[in-house]
């Protein structure tokens, strides 16, 4: 996640923080948590993935 040093470097002067860094880390968290309680992970995407509205067209 550091690799990208120029956009770290920005968005810690627009935030404060390396914010896309922090959430990338909370959403391996709630990964992990969802398969130790084998509850099925919900995630944060908006669309979903596979959302319908953006898939192409079938053959």
């Amino acid at each position: 996640m550091d690799t990208f040093r120029g956009y770290r470097e920005k968005e810690v002067k627009q935030c404060g923080e390396y914010r896309t860094k922090r959430v990338i880390l909370e959403i391996y968290d709630e990964m992990q948590r969802a398969m130790e309680t084998d509850v099925a992970y919900e995630t944060r995407l908006v669309p979903g993935p596979a959302d319908p509205e953006v898939a192409h067209e079938g053959r």
